[in-house]
């Protein structure tokens, strides 16, 4: 309780509010009149209105100073908080609350539609300003007159020493990259733009979220463990509806789902078409189209959704999307787990936001979303649970080899989903070491369980491509020499000169490393920085913002490595923040709260090893930077609210329950031990469990089947370069001469030609790309259909000169349909 003395300060709020109300008032009769609108002295209703309500302000302001001023008896019986607690307690919520909805109502009016509303905007911000202002002075000093300010939690709190060290580690990197421009200029092998930012106000209002959580965490019993689940539910419906509120058309001009026509629908394309045709062809009965496939788990949940919803995107999208809602949930868990409720509902908001971003910006510029078949979002989950059950691991700090399974099993989970995580492996089994030091046995003891775990989930997959390639590898073979190609000086991303049958992928690295060691350190250490830079760059900078009706600012796309000098300072600024909630977590659990740190240095690491950076490569962790940014954003929350006196204890979760070692039911380890071995098998079950969709016909069968035009089809069938398929076709898209789909390495299908076509993928044992001569766009065309394909074999393309439909036993032609293939 602040000493009576201070209510003499009263004299100096109010006319500080006079002289805040006046220079409103004198800035609003400034703003030039318009005539048209004049009803008195040139004012308009309006904004005579607005005058006379500051004019009013400005006076009773001055009255309530002279009366606070020169009569302490009124003073100190109707300005002491401390004999009317509960009008006071209100007044300082009425006064916070009208400061925000005013905020809100600003912006809003400013930014909805600024063609209609700026003018109004600019005549009501003196008034709204003012409003802010008054209504955040008067919470703040009734909170001070209440409660006083105590500094010694600025200054006393071991948070803030562990805070310092880490930001000063944090400046001092900063400061390297900036002399030296690591992670900054680009490298010539491959370099890509940061993944999609914040909005500004998602931003501000998941800080909102974060705050209005902390004040509910003061009132509520931290305890209770169906607060969390009431949290869970909500946030993940929060980010089914918003993700969902994003129609199918924001994908039309996209470059992972371009729209198709004449189907006029979005359909995959490049990697997302890849993982989709896998899926497709795995329920075919044919197994996987290639011998490896990449990212089977994801396939196989594709295949699922496939065949539940078949071809409809929508509710196949839906389907990935109630399921990947799950993401910020889990981050929730984790925020909460390290920190708060508070500091987990802010890091949850951040990744809606910031998908909901994703999602709208699909057309301008290349990113990966819900709404795509691709596995970065995906992967983002499967990590962060791995991370989540990994700390809940460690917590326990005993030999219960429970936890170490489960968490090792979801880590193999992950390492299926992308290889490229193994590097991760080693920290966590280092991160176990510091954590159960100098009990070294009880570490090799829940290390191996954890080890065992992964190999549970892993060995599967494992088996099979052993008995395919004699090699133990998780992807194929083709895909690793990708790897190899990025350890040369020229010619990256180039696989055709490595001989995969003869060479060694790690000896061709390691020589190249060992030969070339300063320039491998260079190129791994500015693709590991760059992440990391990337992750930061998640966080909005100061940049123009044009209004909900406009496009959004895509500015991260045409960053060169350089920012102005306020938003330098404000990285600082994030920094600083993000040292916050390392220090805070630190604090809390030491090595444990550090564990989403480790995952996302391990994971960039393998970036840099790779030679691979930017957008879709950073995002399974660059959450990690604004994860410990909301841990930040909380904890100083709390150490304002110690500084009013509040039991700031209220907003931190309650650290885990140390139970003694208790004997684990054989039961759960072998449920789990099965449930995991079955996870990892389902690439394997639906390869070899589901019947061939289409019988083995020999070509001279397969030519009986369409029988209008027999004869001209045996001679057509009998020259060379003629070929006959069966199979599913799936994509198609129309394209006029000199149209096609523009980039690096097209489909051949739909590369830009000189003529006008259909261009399609037919899947059986193997994906063929077709194109189908055709001079005008047909009104509708075959999808997802069963199909006899009669043409000519190009250099990369099947030249289709029929079409038969199996299903509905429909021929389609083109006019060369008996022209020779040579000609």
């Amino acid at each position: 309780m602040p000493p009576k003395g201070m209510l003499k300060y009263w004299f100096f709020f109010f006319l500080l509010a006079s002289l805040e109300g006046g220079y409103a008032l004198f800035t609003l009769l400034r703003i030039p009149a318009d005539p048209t609108n004049s009803f008195f002295l040139g004012l308009s209703i309006s904004r005579l209105s607005m005058a006379g309500i500051l004019l009013s302000m400005v006076f009773i302001s001055a009255w309530l100073g002279v009366l606070a001023w020169r009569k302490p008896l009124w003073r100190e019986t109707y300005l002491d908080p401390g004999k009317y607690p509960k009008t006071f307690d209100t007044l300082t919520c009425l006064s916070a609350l009208s400061a925000l909805l005013v905020s809100v109502g600003l912006f809003l009016l400013r930014f909805y539609d600024p063609t209609r509303f700026l003018p109004l905007f600019e005549r009501a911000k003196p008034l709204a300003i003012t409003i802010i202002v008054l209504g955040l002075q008067l919470s703040i000093w009734l909170l001070f007159l209440r409660n006083g300010f105590d500094s010694k939690f600025f200054k006393d709190r071991k948070i803030n020493r562990a805070a310092g060290i880490f930001f000063g580690i944090l400046l001092a990197i900063f400061a390297f990259i900036a002399i030296t421009r690591i992670g900054l200029t680009p490298d010539a092998a491959y370099w890509a733009e940061p993944g999609v930012a914040l909005q500004g106000w998602q931003f501000g209002l998941a800080l909102l979220g974060g705050f209005f959580t902390s004040l509910l965490s003061l009132k509520i019993d931290p305890h209770l463990k169906k607060t969390d689940l009431i949290f869970a539910i909500l946030l993940w419906g929060i980010a089914v509806v918003i993700w969902q509120s994003v129609p199918m058309d924001v994908l039309k001009n996209s470059f992972y789902g371009p729209f198709a026509y004449p189907l006029g629908q979005s359909l995959p394309y490049s990697d997302a078409g890849f993982y989709d045709y896998l899926a497709q062809g795995l329920l075919l009965g044919k197994g996987f189209i290639t011998s490896i496939p990449p990212r089977p788990l994801y396939i196989v949940l594709l295949a699922g959704l496939h065949a539940l919803f078949g071809l409809d995107y929508s509710l196949i999208f839906l389907g990935q999307t109630l399921i990947l809602a799950l993401f910020p949930v889990v981050l929730y868990f984790l925020g909460n787990t390290l920190h708060s409720r508070s500091a987990g509902v802010t890091v949850a908001l951040f990744t809606i936001f910031r998908e909901w971003t994703n999602l709208l910006i699909s057309s301008q510029t290349r990113v990966s979303n819900s709404k795509m078949t691709l596995t970065d979002i995906p992967t983002a989950f499967v990590l962060s649970l791995a991370a989540l059950f990994v700390i809940r691991w460690l917590q326990k700090r005993n030999r219960q080899p429970l936890s170490p399974l489960i968490a090792g099993g979801i880590f193999g989970l992950l390492l299926i989903l992308r290889t490229q995580s193994m590097l991760i492996l080693p920290l966590i089994v280092l991160l176990a070491l510091l954590i159960f030091w100098p009990r070294w046995k009880e570490w090799l003891v829940v290390s191996l369980i954890f080890l065992f775990g992964v190999t549970l989930s892993v060995s599967p997959w494992l088996t099979r491509n052993t008995h395919i390639t004699g090699k133990i590898t998780f992807d194929d073979p083709s895909q690793l020499g990708l790897l190899s190609s990025q350890y040369k000086f020229t010619d990256n991303l180039n696989s055709t000169d490595f001989d995969l049958a003869n060479e060694s992928l790690s000896n061709s690295i390691l020589s190249f490393a060992l030969q070339n060691p300063g320039f491998v350190a260079e190129f791994i250490s500015t693709h590991f920085l760059a992440t990391e830079i990337n992750g930061l760059l998640a966080l909005p900078l100061i940049e123009p913002f044009y209004g909900f009706q406009e496009p959004i600012n895509i500015y991260w796309t045409n960053w060169d490595g350089h920012l102005s000098f306020y938003n330098q300072l404000l990285l600082i600024f994030y920094l600083a923040i993000i040292a916050l909630g390392l220090g805070a977590v630190w604090c809390r659990f030491t090595w444990i709260g550090l564990t989403p740190l480790i995952f996302n240095l391990g994971y960039a690491l393998s970036n840099g090893v790779a030679r691979f950076s930017g957008w879709r490569y950073d995002f399974p962790v660059d959450w990690v930077a604004y994860f410990y940014f909301g841990v930040g954003f909380v904890e100083l929350l709390t150490l304002l609210a110690s500084s009013f006196s509040e039991d700031s204890e209220k907003i931190y979760s309650s650290p885990p329950e140390k139970v003694p070692h208790q004997n684990i039911k054989g039961s759960s380890l072998i449920l789990f031990s099965f449930l995991f071995l079955l996870i990892g098998s389902s690439p394997l079950i639906f390869e070899n469990a589901i019947p061939p969709h289409f019988e083995s016909f020999s070509e001279e069968a397969l030519l009986s089947k369409i029988s209008p035009f027999a004869a001209e089809i045996e001679v057509f069938a009998a020259q060379d370069g003629a070929r006959i398929l069966i199979g599913r076709l799936l994509y198609p898209r129309f394209y006029r001469d000199g149209a096609g789909l523009a980039s690096a390495h097209p489909w051949p299908a739909y590369a830009i030609r000189d003529f006008s076509r259909m261009g399609f993928v037919l899947i059986d044992q193997q994906n063929t790309q077709v194109v189908f001569p055709i001079k005008k766009m047909p009104v509708e065309f075959p999808n997802a259909e069963d199909v006899i394909v009669l043409g000519c074999q190009k250099d990369d393309y099947l030249e289709a000169r029929l079409i038969y439909l199996m299903d509905n036993q429909e021929i389609l032609l083109n006019e060369k349909i008996f022209v020779t293939c040579t000609e």
